[in-house]
């Protein structure tokens, strides 16, 4: 998208801040279907430009569009000193209601990204059709005598909808004898190819043509919610590798932080409106994986001091959770930190 610079930062603040409001949200609307009290609802930081009270809730925009905040029904730091030696996460709510809660925020994360993407396939994604694009001089293809153009209908009598049939059939077939029937122009033409082996499958040496795909609503949130869950799932496994050290050779794995997030979504946005899209929903899910990590003060550090409460049948002691929350707080300044010296550093020596 050609918006110049003054828009691609427009667009970048308000990506990112995006993504944070809707994680606030997340917790908001679960407390409120759960009747937990939810003392303030604020669409930015800094100053108020302007609030309202509904009920038991005071809503408002504040002056920096970058995220957002709730406060819910919990132990204000200064009464801490005047209450019991234990104090529960989320007040005295039942465990299941905090749980909810302290999940809604990552959920909401989990979410989004399948609205994104079911954007993305409305709008229509590259996709690859069974008409023959191009073919490679000196392989089998070309030999047997298939021209650019041809649209394959069958293999072996299989009906083909898809290309990924066609390369599957082929890769399966190594040094064998295949036939083809293609449309070229009004006539269907029989060709039979012997394949070639290339890395122990079989290979042609045909391109296939891509075209754009739209999507219907209904097939575009299936691709959504599959699309979704394949990307929580590698990420997973990602952030699996690099915890145990064993990153396969050749995978570039970088861990980026605030700088790095904001030059990923300014590329995305000259890129175009989907592949912007695609980087807030990417960017969404790692949030809400991130905000799980069993770190206080994240939601996944709030779930462990629960999950205590939970075996030990009696919250933290307060002494002990304000040791464990300055430990989490430090490490992840230091953290943000180093992914920030990681992201300037490889900004400045990339050329930005």
């Amino acid at each position: 998208m050609n918006i110049g610079v003054l828009g691609r930062i427009i667009l970048t603040i308000l990506g990112l801040g995006f993504l944070i409001f809707i994680h606030e949200l997340g917790h908001f609307w679960v407390a409120k279907i759960l009747h937990i009290r939810v003392y303030e609802l604020v669409l930015g930081y800094g100053p108020k430009l302007f609030s309202f009270t509904l009920g038991e809730t005071v809503y408002g925009v504040a002056a920096v569009p970058l995220g957002g905040y709730v406060r819910l029904e919990d132990i204000k730091p200064e009464d801490i000193s005047l209450r019991e030696e234990r104090l529960p996460v989320l007040g005295d709510q039942p465990l299941w209601k905090r749980i909810c809660v302290l999940f809604g925020g990552p959920f909401m994360n989990f979410l989004i990204p399948v609205f994104l993407i079911a954007i993305i396939f409305m709008l229509g994604v590259p996709s690859l059709t069974t008409t023959v694009e191009g073919v490679i001089s000196g392989y089998p293809a070309a030999e047997a005598g298939f021209k650019k153009g041809d649209k394959i209908i069958s293999v072996e009598g299989n009906k083909i909808e898809t290309w990924d049939k066609v390369t599957e059939i082929i890769k399966e077939n190594p040094n064998k004898t295949l036939k083809f029937t293609v449309q070229r122009s009004d006539n269907k033409v029989t060709i039979d190819v012997k394949t070639a082996e290339k890395d122990g499958a079989g290979f042609l040496g045909v391109a296939a043509r891509a075209d754009i795909k739209k999507f219907g609503i209904f097939s575009a949130f299936y691709q959504g919610f599959k699309v979704t869950l394949e990307s929580i799932w590698i990420t997973l496994k990602f952030l699996f590798l690099i915890i145990v050290g064993k990153i396969p050779e050749g995978l570039n794995a970088k861990v980026i932080g605030p700088v790095g997030l904001v030059k990923e979504i300014s590329v995305g946005i000259q890129e175009g409106l989907m592949v912007y899209l695609g980087i807030l929903a990417q960017m969404s899910i790692g949030l809400g994986i991130a905000n799980l990590i069993p770190i206080p003060p994240l939601d996944g550090g709030k779930l462990a001091f629960i999950g205590y409460e939970f075996i030990a049948k009696k919250p933290l002691k307060i002494k002990t959770m304000l040791v464990l929350q300055s430990i989490g707080i430090a490490l992840l300044v230091f953290l943000m930190v180093m992914v920030t010296f990681s992201d300037i550093f490889g900004f400045f020596v990339m050329g930005g």
